[in-house]
């Protein structure tokens, strides 16, 4: 486990430098935005819930993504925001112990055509990659061992009834969407197959190491949450314009430049907001002084 001390978030402030076992992008953090009990997100694909959350430090925007080498070898943000563009939101909560999800996302054309309903990666996807442990990537999901990396991935509107897939534990009917360990919701405006903007959200329960086989809620390891904790996500949206006959990426944006089925981000566990509406607890002066110095 991983933790932002004083001395560490008075470093980011200073040289926003890396520490040891960060990853890509080297020296990087996220944050994410602690929800108190009473504001907690609805999962249902409405984002309004999330309109509390200030721009800075927590909104990550096309500018921060990339297009990994395996596909199209796009520099960082460098994005036709005409055709495609991406905005996502993190948020935790200590008491339920949940990670919350919020992507929005413009694409002028909303691809849901695959031949096969359980090739997902085959149609415009969303992607979110979660190791809580903070593991190396050469020390994530080896095999023979327990999983310690899940990839929650969704394509919508279902095709045949098929939307999400976990992996690389298949779809635990325990772990899938509508349980007590993941939520997921999603609406969209515009044309459903079109120029649109869909809203994606889903909450988690994060899970440190889970069987291999005959997984169960008895036999799996919970992670607990809690402030200033430094965990590993990478999210990414594919983006496929092109019909069935010639499918091709026209764009697989995330917050790493490694390729997908990796957990490499480092994403903070923010302490409560200062000044909110529902805050309760005072920032910190380095909290201070990291939100002063990315303004």
């Amino acid at each position: 486990m991983k933790k932002a001390t004083t001395g560490l978030m008075a470093l980011i402030v200073l040289t926003w430098a890396s520490f040891a076992n960060a990853h890509n992008p080297p020296g990087e953090f996220f944050f994410l935005f602690q929800f108190p009990d009473n504001a907690v997100p609805m999962i249902d694909g409405d984002l309004s819930d999330w309109n509390v959350v200030p721009d800075k430090p927590y909104v990550i925007r096309s500018d921060k993504l990339y297009d990994p080498a395996q596909f199209n070898e796009a520099g960082r943000g460098e994005l036709d925001l005409s055709d495609f563009n991406p905005l996502h939101i993190l948020g935790w909560n200590e008491n339920f112990n949940k990670l919350y999800f919020a992507n929005q996302v413009f694409d002028n054309i909303h691809n849901v055509d695959r031949e096969d309903p359980a090739r997902h990666w085959d149609d415009d996807n969303w992607e979110v990659e979660v190791n809580p442990t903070h593991l190396a990537a050469d020390e994530q999901n080896l095999a023979d061992e327990p999983v310690n990396r899940i990839a929650y991935k969704w394509v919508v509107p279902p095709l045949e009834g098929v939307y999400q897939s976990l992996e690389p534990i298949g779809n635990l009917a325990w772990l899938s969407d509508g349980g007590d360990f993941t939520s997921y919701g999603w609406t969209f405006e515009g044309d459903q197959f079109g120029e649109s903007t869909y809203y994606y959200e889903l909450a988690i329960t994060p899970i440190a190491s889970i069987p291999r086989e005959n997984a169960s809620p008895d036999n799996i390891e919970i992670y607990d949450l809690e402030e200033d904790d430094i965990i590993h996500i990478s999210i990414n949206n594919g983006d496929i314009d092109a019909p069935q006959s010639d499918h091709a990426y026209n764009g697989f944006w995330g917050t790493t430049p490694e390729s997908s089925n990796i957990a490499l981000n480092d994403f903070v566990l923010a302490p409560l907001e200062e000044g909110l509406d529902f805050a309760t607890a005072v920032e910190s002066t380095s909290w201070g002084q990291l939100k002063s110095s990315l303004k």
